[in-house]
């Protein structure tokens, strides 16, 4: 039993000297996560409102294109007119916008975890380009001889345009197949 209490004795300084260790080294580091948290919320926020910049960039929203029967390379929607008129039904309006016929989808699709994931995935996407945007901007305009830098970072931003674009349409397309499935399974239950 001495053993035993003096094995103790030995461990708890030891684990209590550690957590002190730890307390002093980590403490420069809690206001730099702080400031990490900060500044990831400023960009998700210039990103969200630089959305209509992004829009015309792409030649419209994902969600009025795809209504309307347009897609992307990587990205189709073959059900659209079905779902139209399905949302159409749903609208008070006479002829409702594809604004207003997507909110109508998003009601019914909200509760999609899937759904839920495309737009996380979408808004990190936006906010990744967003950062790379000012980031190539700062860099070019501190290296500004240097032509490799510059090369890189408009390859960059192509390539993660195109990726945002992409996860837009994404994004879209699984709250349309989420509402289609939805109303289907509701239909076929009645």
């Amino acid at each position: 039993m001495k053993t035993e209490q003096s094995q103790t004795v030995r461990i708890i300084p030891k684990q209590v000297s550690e957590l002190t260790e730890i307390s002093i080294n980590t403490i420069p580091q809690v206001p730099a996560l702080a400031l990490a948290f900060v500044i990831g919320y400023v960009v998700n926020a210039i990103s969200s409102w630089s959305e209509c910049i992004l829009f015309w960039t792409w030649c419209g929203k994902p969600s009025d294109r795809m209504l309307t029967g347009n897609s992307i390379r990587k990205v189709k929607f073959y059900q659209q007119a079905m779902v139209k008129e399905m949302l159409t039904k749903e609208s008070e309006n006479d002829k409702p916008s594809n604004d207003e016929l997507f909110s109508i989808a998003m009601r019914h699709a909200i509760s999609s975890t899937k759904v839920t994931d495309f737009n996380g995935l979408y808004a990190f996407s936006r906010s990744i380009l967003i950062s790379i945007i000012f980031a190539s901007i700062i860099l070019n305009i501190h290296f500004w001889i240097n032509w490799s830098v510059m090369i890189i970072s408009i390859l960059l931003v192509v390539v993660l345009w195109i990726r945002s674009k992409q996860n837009g349409y994404y994004y879209v397309r699984e709250v349309l197949n989420t509402y289609l499935s939805v109303k289907t399974s509701v239909n076929s239950g009645k």
